[in-house]
């Protein structure tokens, strides 16, 4: 899991690298006030769009790592049950058998 989380931060890192730099290429570019103001406009919404998809995305990765850790928690679960009650059984045996030879005595 941990490098799920590096990949994120690594994926996250270059995309607002890229919103950064395109910001700034909008803003050194020869152009006038109202098309470069447009052109912001433009960027901004579309930076808006694709973090909206990135969130949706990730959120539903989250879902799904939250899911699979729950089916994990409840194998194990049903595991430690069936080793307990094993032991209980081998617990009722043993006492069974010492009764027994005790008897026997």
């Amino acid at each position: 899991m941990s490098d799920e989380k590096n990949v994120g931060k690594i994926v996250l890192s270059f995309f607002l690298g890229g919103v950064v730099g395109a910001a700034l290429g909008l803003l050194f570019a020869p152009s006038s006030g109202a098309d470069t103001r447009r052109k912001i406009k433009a960027a901004s919404l579309d930076a808006k769009d694709k973090t909206l998809e990135k969130f949706d995305s990730v959120k539903s990765e989250i879902s799904h790592l939250i899911d699979r850790g729950k089916e994990k928690v409840e194998g194990v679960k049903s595991q430690v049950h069936a080793a307990v009650e094993a032991g209980k059984e081998a617990y009722k045996e043993k006492k069974g058998e010492l009764t027994t030879e005790k008897e026997d005595e």
